[in-house]
């Protein structure tokens, strides 16, 4: 079969005229070289913390897709909708050049932050169905991974809450395994709640809050996939409690989308540029529970229409 164009492919290794990807559901196969366009592993931006913003490469993963669509608000706003278009705020506001008020963290349009050299959405609007198809683990981190990615970034929302703490509930996850990942969470945490502090709400949370990871003692590794296989810092952010009433009427509406977006963006450029380090940094957490990953055994690959 064909591919739908505008799905985004990574591939490891080349044989004559054909190069080795995994597809969105985690399987491999070929594709011809001829019929895709090739794009350059990245060179890397130089040690994070001292990174020349404007030649790195940043992955944008959002969350779910198609029919795994995520958490569900109370009035039927998916998870998988808001973390599609947040994403692709990050995506608007990383290629462009801005200056930025780190005591409010307003940005405005300026030259101070120059854009990043590309980024990349695991799952585009552009793509098909208008970005609204399923992904595997293994495939979002491939990506990241055969990109050269300097940082890997899963946008997501939370559910079921077990608190009332006096602000956000916002969690942070770090890949356990590749350094600096809990400095990236511990800053993009921070940025969040910078970014919320403006919004009103009967905030939900859970029992730890900050920048947070999960190890499977069975193996001692990152219990989450997408973190456990990605070769560079990676995080995946849950910004609020989409399962909330008032929760899920912020993320309706385009303002607190654009907050979320603006403080993964802004602790993203600390991370690349600055040695800075954020707050409430948790210890790992020994994690046997099921967190309800999605079953790729039914996944379909976008298939390019008959033209």
């Amino acid at each position: 079969y064909r591919i739908h164009e505008g799905v985004l492919l990574g591939f490891d290794s080349r044989e004559g005229n054909f190069l080795e990807i995994v597809t969105t559901c985690n399987d491999t196969a070929w594709v011809r070289e001829t019929d895709v366009e090739v794009i350059p592993k990245a060179g890397g931006a130089g040690p994070a913390g001292q990174a020349n913003l404007a030649r790195a490469t940043i992955v944008v993963d959002p969350g779910h897709g198609s029919r795994d669509w995520g958490g569900v608000g109370p009035t039927g706003l998916t998870e998988k909708e808001v973390n599609l278009d947040i994403s692709v705020r990050i995506r608007e506001l990383l290629l462009s050049s801005h200056d930025i008020d780190w005591t409010t963290g307003a940005i405005v349009a300026g030259d101070t932050v120059p854009g990043v050299a590309a980024v990349f959405l695991t799952r585009d609007p552009d793509g098909p169905l208008d970005g609204d198809y399923e992904l595997g683990l293994a495939y979002r981190s491939h990506i990241a991974n055969t990109a050269g990615a300097d940082a890997f970034v899963s946008i997501h929302n939370n559910t079921v809450p077990t608190a009332d703490p006096d602000g956000p509930g916002s969690e942070v996850f770090y890949a356990y395994s590749v350094d600096d990942s809990d400095r990236l969470a511990s800053l993009i945490h921070q940025e969040l709640l910078l970014s919320f502090r403006d919004f009103d709400a009967d905030w939900k949370g859970g029992q730890i809050r900050g920048a947070r990871t999960r190890i499977d003692p069975e193996t001692d590794t990152d219990y989450y996939g997408i973190l456990r296989r990605s070769n560079m810092p990676a995080v995946i952010v849950e910004g609020v409690y989409i399962s909330e009433p008032e929760e899920e009427a912020l993320l309706r509406t385009d303002a607190f989308r654009q907050a979320y977006a603006e403080a993964v963006y802004r602790g993203l450029v600390r991370f690349l540029t600055t040695p800075e380090f954020g707050e409430e940094v948790n210890e790992p957490e020994v994690f046997t529970s099921d967190a309800g990953t999605a079953s790729t055994s039914s996944c379909v690959v976008p298939e390019q229409p008959d033209s």
